[in-house]
């Protein structure tokens, strides 16, 4: 069975410098008058999660899969500013009877200048900054023989199988299960980003549970840069009356999908065939 797994994860040497290379292009399309800038820091950090998760599967080192963290990071601040304006828009304001709430009224032109300001191109230095970092991650895998990565395949692909069943299992409704879908979404995005490496077709129900945490997440985020703007509770009750009927319709739609029973994939199965290791 081991020999299944590391035969489907040939080639995995090349399909993570690929990934170094394809971030490295898409950093200097930042700077391109021609491209637009949020849309190349979205599939920047898309590619940076599929890269880390890829790394994390094959064991690199921490240090490795850190400066990875650290290009994400850097870009955080434009991709969030872009998620709170749609995911406040997704909540349909203009079709409801608060859209004269002062609240709203002030809320919604903040949220478009930030998201403005987001498509701003970042400044060649940071730009530099962040494709040296993924040149570390290039050397660390070019010291790297393909047999040692694909040996670390096996339980990489059972550490994460074994994360998801864990973390999607405590999604919960109570206020204290609220970080549990937090980490369930980044369980969920790795095991995906292992399916996507290793060439096999991503489970139709795990794709749609990503989405739904996403969705999920983008509302968190939101809330939280609300309170930390003064639109509390007290001071915005109607809005927050709003965001509490969709955060918990999402729960709710996230728990209804983990438990929708659903064929596994190769990858599944290989994965809960994977003996323990002594």
């Amino acid at each position: 069975m081991h020999k299944a797994v590391t035969a489907m994860g040939g080639g995995m040497r090349e399909r993570l410098l690929g990934l170094c290379d394809e971030m490295d292009a898409r950093l200097h399309g930042l700077l391109d008058s021609k491209h637009r800038v949020a849309e190349g820091v979205h599939q920047i950090r898309k590619t940076g999660k599929a890269l880390r998760g890829g790394l994390a599967l094959v064991g690199m080192p921490r240090s490795t899969l850190a400066a990875v963290t650290a290009v994400g990071r850097l870009l955080a601040g434009q991709r969030d500013a872009v998620s709170r304006l749609k995911t406040w828009q997704r909540l349909g304001w203009d079709d409801r009877p608060e859209v004269e709430d002062p609240a709203v009224i002030a809320i919604g032109p903040m949220l478009e200048k930030l998201a403005h300001v987001a498509g701003r191109r970042p400044p060649p230095e940071a730009v530099a900054w962040a494709v040296a970092r993924i040149a570390t991650v290039r050397a660390a895998l070019a010291g790297q023989h393909e047999k040692a990565l694909l040996a670390n395949l096996p339980q990489g692909l059972l550490r994460l199988r074994r994360r998801l069943a864990k973390r999607v299992h405590k999604l919960g409704l109570r206020h204290r299960d609220a970080p549990a879908f937090h980490k369930a979404r980044k369980a969920l995005k790795a095991w995906l980003g292992a399916q996507t490496l290793m060439g096999i077709a991503a489970d139709k129900g795990c794709a749609r549970l990503a989405e739904l945490l996403g969705d999920e997440n983008d509302l968190s985020a939101l809330k939280a840069w609300l309170q930390a703007r003064g639109f509390s509770k007290s001071a915005a009750p109607r809005v927050w009356q709003r965001l509490g009927e969709r955060h918990r319709t999402l729960r709710v739609a996230c728990m209804a999908a983990r438990d929708v029973p659903e064929k596994p994939t190769l990858c599944a199965e290989l994965s809960q065939k994977i003996p323990k290791q002594p």
